[in-house]
């Protein structure tokens, strides 16, 4: 009603309200200047906790006027504060679905241009009022670690900045907390009241207390130093007449524990006996991490993959190994294979997600062998969920971790806004490059070591990815990673690259190990070969560039182990065959990046499908056919099925109905006959 009546020009004009409609507002009278626009800061505070709707100034231009909504099913308010702020009279009325006629003047104090709930804002405006006029009643104090008791002594701003925002950095908290509780009990607020006004605001002075489940029992405590005290009495309106002792309404069933600033060898001697305390068992310091409990209930899984029983969802490892087994063209192929979702060394990829390496080593290259790996395995789409930094802050250096992370967010949202997908992982390349050792042998020393992994630990948790660091072997391969064994020791996972090198510097064999995986089997070796491919643009000179991808070997074959370039999918006798197989693997794994979807098996577990007509079309449209258009189909559809068949037979691809919809997924070759025909 109020915006309508605004956009359409009309201002000045009674609204009446209508008690079914769930509006409401706050009304403030003798807060503004009329000449110079000024608002009282006391009234600023109504604004900023109602900052989230519509307000204006009144018709007197000496008030502002809040417009609001409820809650379905809230009680009816119309109820008017008179107060006296700074020698001056001012008025606060409250309305909630009342019939109350109200002006709508059109100058608006601020750019929003819809109604919000106000209910929360109702609340603090009542809880503000009664503390004001608390403070105009001044009564006997009383103290705990310096902080006043006395109705009054605090400025009811600070109090409440205090209950929003929290304590200022290097104010003691715990004593700014009894401040804050010993003010509302001297506004004569029940335990309850006060707990559940301070639990409003979790970023505020009762915010750590809340969020680990012992916020009541501290007010208790807090409040408990005072049973033997002198409180006054309060209703509110007038001065007591006489006090009493007062206790906490509600008793804590266990101690809870103590913060770490509140010393009680610092409370005052009150000339009073505290009753019980002798007997009273020590209170212990609150752990600075959460504490777990076998049986507690979680919404956590108990384990989250990125890649399935291979690499955690969350978790920092190291991909290692010799120079020349191809550690960088090993760590390319898994970010194809994430970025993807295609299964990667049998494993299913649990979490498809975006990638950022951070090349310190080797950042001229990178184009180039991204380029490769995505035109060879990824259906050559034109953009993948890839990211990447060619500097980098050393590992060592102070606020490293904070820089990193900076970086990180960066991708993670350049990602998230072009793919809607998350930062997943992140590689470092190389560990050596990136670390920074201030001196020589600095690599092997554990409590260095064991720095660095801290940073890629804290990376990983921080961001909810896993970090994989590349790094080398050194002279002493059974040692593994070069420098101190804290590195593997760190790690949840540890792959390693490993060949036969010759002096000549050529390597042979070259092999991936899973050397270390914690809590999963460890000793798997999968062969691969470096096969070349070109650019798709030629050199100035015409010449063509060259890059390297990986091409997995199947396990059973050992005289297929050392074959340079052995590829499953063109494993077919006849050439035009081979062509329709490797056509139809382009398409497979462009659909898959591009249009695929997660389904469920017979089995119940989980897997990243394609819709067969989706790849069928595809396909299609890039197998060339003469004739008249059903000749073409006709031709088209044969190439088609008999690929689709070998790729099958071979163990390529797998083909699964789910509700009546024919899925292809990839697989890893494991089996089948290298020579096998349709």
């Amino acid at each position: 009603m109020v915006l309508h009546l605004r956009q359409h020009g009309h201002t000045n004009v009674a609204h009446r309200h209508n008690v079914r409609i769930r509006q409401a507002q706050i009304d403030i009278d003798h807060c503004r200047d009329p000449d110079s626009h000024s608002i009282e800061a006391w009234a600023q505070n109504f604004l900023g906790v109602a900052c989230h709707t519509y307000a204006e100034v009144t018709p007197s231009g000496a008030g502002i006027r809040i417009w609001g909504l409820t809650a379905a099913g809230s009680d009816p308010v119309h109820r008017k504060y008179t107060i006296i702020i700074d020698g001056k009279e001012v008025a606060i009325e409250l309305f909630r679905r009342t019939a109350k006629a109200l002006t709508i003047t059109g100058y608006k104090l601020n750019n929003v241009h819809e109604l919000g709930n106000i209910d929360q804002a109702f609340g603090w405006a009542t809880a503000w009022v009664d503390r004001r006029k608390a403070a105009v009643v001044k009564a006997p104090a009383t103290q705990f670690n310096g902080c006043s008791f006395i109705r009054g002594e605090h400025d009811i701003d600070d109090i409440e900045l205090l209950v929003r925002e929290g304590a200022q950095n290097g104010a003691n908290r715990s004593d700014e907390f009894h401040k804050v509780v010993g003010h509302y009990h001297g506004c004569g607020w029940s335990v309850e009241k006060i707990h559940d006004h301070l639990q409003q605001y979790p970023e505020g002075i009762g915010g750590r207390y809340l969020s680990e489940g012992r916020l009541l029992g501290e007010i208790n405590r807090s409040l408990s130093k005072y049973e033997a005290l002198i409180l006054p009495l309060f209703n509110g309106l007038t001065a007591p007449q006489e006090v009493e002792t007062r206790k906490p309404a509600i008793a804590p069933k266990t101690p809870t524990s103590v913060d770490e600033e509140d010393d009680e060898s610092a409370d005052p001697d009150d000339g009073t006996d505290d009753v019980g305390d002798a007997d009273a068992p020590d209170e212990l310091e609150p752990p600075p991490y959460p504490l777990y409990a076998h049986g507690d209930t979680t919404t956590q899984p108990l384990k989250g993959w990125l890649l399935k029983h291979l690499l955690p969802a969350v978790g920092h490892g190291l991909l290692s190994g010799q120079w020349g087994t191809g550690k960088t063209f090993i760590a390319f192929d898994l970010a194809a294979a994430i970025a993807t979702m295609q299964p990667w060394l049998n494993r299913q990829v649990k979490r498809q997600c975006g990638v950022l390496l951070i090349a310190a080593e080797g950042g001229s290259e990178v184009r180039l062998r991204l380029d490769a790996v995505i035109r060879s395995k990824c259906g050559g789409i034109e953009r993948a969920p890839f990211r990447w930094y060619e500097n980098t802050p050393p590992l060592l250096q102070k606020d490293a971790t904070k820089t990193l992370i900076g970086m990180a967010a960066h991708a993670d949202q350049s990602l998230r806004n072009e793919f809607g997908l998350p930062l997943g992982l992140i590689i470092i390349d190389t560990i050596a490059a990136c670390a920074g050792y201030s001196q020589a042998g600095g690599e092997n020393d554990p409590a260095t070591t064991q720095a660095v992994m801290n940073v890629l630990k804290h990376l990983s948790q921080e961001l909810d990815c896993f970090v994989l660091g590349v790094d080398h072997f050194g002279k002493n391969m059974e040692a593994g990673t070069r420098g101190s064994s804290s590195k593997e020791s760190a790690s949840d996972v540890v792959l390693a690259c490993l060949g036969d090198k010759e002096l000549s510097g050529s390597v042979a064999n070259t092999r991936l190990a899973i050397r270390k995986h914690r809590g999963g089997q460890q000793g798997q070796v999968y062969p691969f070969a470096l096969r070349t491919v070109e650019a798709a643009v030629p050199d100035e000179d015409g010449e063509p560039i060259t890059s390297m991808v990986v091409e997995w070997l199947p396990q059973y074959s050992p005289d297929t182990r050392s074959r340079p370039g052995f590829d499953p999918w063109a494993q077919s006798r006849r050439q035009d065959q081979r062509a329709a197989v490797k056509r139809l693997q382009r398409v497979l794994m462009g659909a898959l990046a591009e249009h695929g979807a997660e389904r469920q098996l017979p089995q119940g577990q989980t897997a990243w499908m394609i819709d067969q007509e989706v790849v069928r079309e595809l396909f299609f449209a890039q197998t060339p056919a003469d004739g008249t258009p059903k000749q073409k189909y006709n031709a088209r559809r044969i190439q088609f099925m008999r690929a689709l068949d070998w790729a099958e037979a071979q163990e390529l691809v797998a083909i699964h109905e789910v509700d009546e919809v024919t899925y292809l997924r990839l697989c890893n070759h494991t089996a089948g006959n290298d020579d096998g025909e349709e």
